[in-house]
């Protein structure tokens, strides 16, 4: 078991430590990382060279994420017109992906029914766009957005062109959103160009009584591998049995807010990314970069 590669997101740190991700995320061997699209926008308005930092490192940008508003009609080219002067950005990169994702909205009010043409118009439009500059443009539902349960899920990767719109799961995310990750990856793994993967530390989402999510890990209630419930082993083996070609992506996410990250979180970034390593080694990996 050793075809897949690796990169590692740098959204375990903080965005304005990125300097500091990519040298720690190079140093443990993996092959890529992913950023925001407005942390390229931030250091491009500094003067600053976010490419030669790369190169220094010899890391690549494998996928870049970029969010926008998919459910107002009325906001829908100037979320697109913003989404694409990241792109333009990436394009130094030389990097394969772009991953899009929803922003955060008000669930307790919200029905798929009400705004799945809006969505799938969206993402139909926007992807076009990243296709003609070359790149591929991969939808990750996430928690919190519009798209986070199964029948959002499916709902919009069964309506949306598939010439162009592709999937980025996050296992992790999947499984926060109450549904069975190894069982989304077979169904559409056809359509999948990249993906996160991320453990859960598993149960249903906590909240306090002022309605915040208790994260009891420091990372929104993600680990490094291994450390949580997600079926892991199943999911690499399945992406191992069929070629899976492309990049995956180890997530943790940072959560710089939580009170459990300030006091007591689970660990540091530097120690969680070797941590998630250790995991991928247990299952027979070697294939990390030699630094």
């Amino acid at each position: 078991m050793n075809h897949l590669r690796f990169g590692h997101t740098a959204i375990t740190w903080p965005n304005e430590a990125i300097e500091e991700a990519v040298s720690d995320i190079a140093a443990c061997g993996y092959w890529g990382t992913e950023t925001f699209g407005w942390v390229l926008e931030e250091w491009e308005s500094q003067n600053r060279s976010l490419l030669a930092l790369f190169e220094q490192h010899q890391l690549q940008l494998t996928s870049l994420y970029c969010h926008l508003e998919l459910t107002d009609s009325s906001k829908r080219q100037d979320a697109i017109d913003k989404v694409m002067e990241w792109v333009d950005l990436y394009l130094k990169f030389q990097g394969p992906v772009v991953v899009i994702g929803g922003t955060m909205l008000n669930r307790a009010s919200f029905a798929i029914s009400d705004h799945a043409s809006a969505i799938i118009l969206t993402l139909n439009e926007l992807a076009k766009r990243i296709t003609d500059k070359g790149l591929l443009c991969c939808f990750h539902p996430h928690t919190g957005t519009a798209v986070e349960t199964e029948e959002e899920i499916r709902r919009v990767l069964e309506g949306v062109d598939s010439r162009y719109v592709t999937f980025a799961p996050d296992v992790g995310q999947i499984a926060k959103g109450g549904t069975d990750p190894v069982r989304i990856i077979q169904e559409y793994y056809e359509l999948i160009r990249m993906l996160h993967l991320k453990d859960y530390i598993g149960g249903p989402v906590k909240e306090d009584a002022e309605g915040r999510q208790v994260d009891a890990t420091g990372f929104l209630g993600y680990t490094p591998l291994g450390m949580g419930s997600v079926d892991l082993r199943s999911i690499v083996q399945y992406l191992e049995d069929k070629k899976y070609p492309h990049y995956a992506s180890v997530e943790l996410d940072g959560n710089q807010w939580s009170p459990t990250r300030k006091g007591n979180p689970l660990m540091s970034a530097p120690e969680a990314i070797r941590t998630s390593k250790q995991y991928l080694e247990r299952l027979g990996y070697r294939n990390f970069k030699i630094t």
